[in-house]
C-alpha cells in the first residue's frame, strides 16, 4: 500500500475512534484492553479522565495522586503537562490523548499507559508516551510513578540527609560533592536544607524509564540530563549523567535552587546566570575557566562595546558550548555586589524582573545598587575586567 495511502488510513481511525467517544477527556480505542468488571473500568477512567482534567494544577493539589508517592509523581507530572500543545502551530489542543495500554498486576492495581498524538499533514505525529501505575482505593484509583517498583533491586548508601540508589556501584565523592555544593546554594539562598533522594542512573534514557517516561519527542537525542522535583519537604534528583567524573550540573543546579525560593515571573535571566556562571561555571568549565576566556577576548578587543555587546547577547566564545557575554559581564556585575554589599543586595538585581527591551528594569536597579549607568557602563566594565 502506497505511503499515503497508509496515512489516510491511521488519520481515518483516528478520527474514527475520537467521534465514537463523545465528550471523553481520554480517547479509548476499541482494541485497547480493559478491566472486565465494568464498575472496576468505569472507576478506572474516571479517575484517569480526573488525574489528568487537573495535571496543570500544581502537583500537590491533584487529588488523584497516590499521596505517599507524591514525590515521583510530582516529577513525572510534570512532563506531562501542556503535553497537548503544538508552540510551532500556536494551537493549544493539537495532540489528544490516547490510552494505549491497561494492565491488571491484581485485583486493585493496575498498570496504564497512554501517548498524545497529534495529526499533521495526514501524518500521525507521537509527541509523549506516559505509563503510570494505578491503585484502587474505595472507589476511585490514585496514580503514582512506577520509579519504586522500577529501581526495587538497586543498592542504597546514606550520606547525611543525602540517600543515594544506584545499580552496582557509586562513586561516593562524587555523591558528596554533589551535598556540598547543594548546601553551599542553600546557605546563601536561605533555603531551607531538605532531604535528597539522589537516583543514580546510567543516562537519560534510562531516567526517563524509570520515571514512567516511555518516550517523549523533546528529548530526541538527548543522552544527558537530569529530573527533578520537591515536595513534602523532600527532595528528588533523578541524574541522567553519562560523566564518569562529573554526575551534577553545578550550573543547572543554580536554577534549580533559585527557581525554589524566587519567583520565575521576577527573576532576570542574565543576571540569574551570571550567577550560574559565578558559582557553578558553564558547559563543565568552572568559573574560572570561564573568566579566562572572557579576559582573553577582552585583551583581543580593546575596543569592545561592552554596552551594545550586553544588549545583544552575544558570544564572546561561539560554538556548540558558547559563551555568553552578558552572562559574564553579570558574573562580575554579581562578585562586585555580593563583596561590597552581601548577597542580600544580589537577590535585588535578581528580582529586577523578565528582560525587555532596553533592559530598562536592569539598569535601574543596576545604577541603585553600584552606581552603573547605560552612560558609564563600559568605563565600568573595564574597571572590573582590569580587577578581576
Amino acid at each position: 500500500m502506497p505511503v499515503k495511502s497508509i496515512r489516510l488510513v491511521v488519520l481515518f481511525v483516528l478520527i474514527s475512534v475520537a467521534c465514537n467517544l463523545h465528550a471523553q477527556s481520554i480517547i479509548i480505542p476499541n482494541w485497547v484492553n480493559q478491566p472486565q468488571d465494568t464498575t472496576v473500568k468505569k472507576e478506572l477512567i474516571n479517575s484517569l479522565n480526573g488525574f489528568l482534567s487537573q495535571k496543570e494544577n500544581p502537583n500537590k493539589e491533584n487529588t488523584y495522586i497516590l499521596k505517599e508517592c507524591l514525590l515521583e509523581t510530582s516529577d513525572l507530572l510534570d512532563e506531562i503537562k501542556g503535553m497537548e500543545q503544538n508552540a510551532k502551530k500556536q494551537d493549544k489542543d493539537f495532540y489528544k490523548c490516547y490510552l494505549t495500554n491497561v494492565i491488571k498486576v491484581d485485583v486493585d492495581n493496575y498498570i496504564v499507559q497512554f501517548s498524545y498524538i497529534g495529526v499533521d499533514d495526514n501524518t500521525p505525529r507521537l509527541r509523549a508516551s506516559f505509563k503510570l501505575r494505578a491503585k484502587r482505593i474505595g472507589d476511585e484509583f490514585h496514580f503514582y510513578s512506577p520509579l519504586k517498583q522500577n529501581t526495587i533491586a538497586w543498592r542504597v548508601k546514606k550520606y547525611n540527609d543525602l540517600t543515594c540508589y544506584y545499580k552496582d556501584t557509586i562513586n561516593l565523592a562524587d555523591a558528596k560533592a554533589y551535598k556540598s555544593k547543594l548546601d553551599f546554594y542553600n546557605k546563601k539562598l536561605k533555603a531551607p536544607v531538605l532531604p535528597v533522594m539522589f537516583y543514580f542512573c546510567d543516562n537519560f534514557t534510562e531516567v526517563q524509564q524509570i520515571l514512567g517516561i516511555e518516550y517523549k519527542a523533546d528529548y530526541n537525542g538527548i543522552t544527558d540530563n537530569n529530573l527533578t522535583s520537591t515536595e513534602d519537604n523532600m527532595s528528588l534528583m533523578v541524574n541522567g549523567s553519562t560523566k564518569d567524573h562529573e554526575r551534577f550540573n553545578a550550573h543547572d543546579l543554580w536554577h534549580e535552587r533559585l527557581h525554589a525560593v524566587m519567583d520565575r515571573a521576577i527573576i532576570n535571566r542574565p543576571v540569574d546566570e551570571g550567577c550560574a556562571y559565578l558559582y557553578g561555571g558553564s558547559w563543565n568549565y568552572t568559573w574560572d575557566e570561564v573568566l579566562t576566556k572572557f579576559k582573553k577576548y577582552a585583551v583581543d578587543n580593546p575596543n569592545a562595546d561592552w554596552l551594545k555587546l550586553y544588549t545583544e547577547t552575544t558570544a564572546y566564545d561561539p560554538g556548540d558550548r558558547p559563551l555568553i557575554t552578558a552572562y559574564a559581564l553579570n558574573a562580575l556585575i554579581v562578585q562586585k555586589i555580593e563583596r561590597e554589599k552581601g548577597f542580600a543586595s544580589v537577590l535585588e538585581l535578581l528580582s529586577s524582573g523578565p528582560r525587555e527591551k532596553g533592559d530598562a528594569n536592569y539598569f535601574k536597579a543596576l545604577e541603585k545598587l553600584t552606581g552603573i549607568t547605560q552612560a558609564n557602563f563600559n568605563t565600568a566594565i573595564w574597571a572590573l575586567i582590569k580587577g578581576s
